[in-house]
């Protein structure tokens, strides 16, 4: 599990199409696909986190612990 967050993280640059399943409202047991452009990571009191803005025009801010199948494309 580590060794999969630890080759996303050196993968995620700001501008590149970030695909991941991630937890509805954050903590449910239902996964949603969120999908988007990185607009920024950071890191914050509860680990890394990434900003996307999916194709909608909506920003979403995703912990990285969280995500689950995470793929950057392009």
């Amino acid at each position: 599990m580590v060794d999969a967050i630890a080759a996303v993280t050196q993968n995620i640059v700001k501008g590149k199409t970030l695909s991941c399943l991630y937890p509805k409202h954050g903590t449910r047991n239902i996964l949603c696909r969120q999908t988007g452009r990185i607009e920024g990571v950071g890191a914050g009191p509860n680990g890394i986190y990434c900003v996307l803005r999916r194709e909608d025009g909506t920003v979403r801010s995703l912990s990285l612990s969280r995500m689950i199948n995470a793929k950057v494309i392009g």
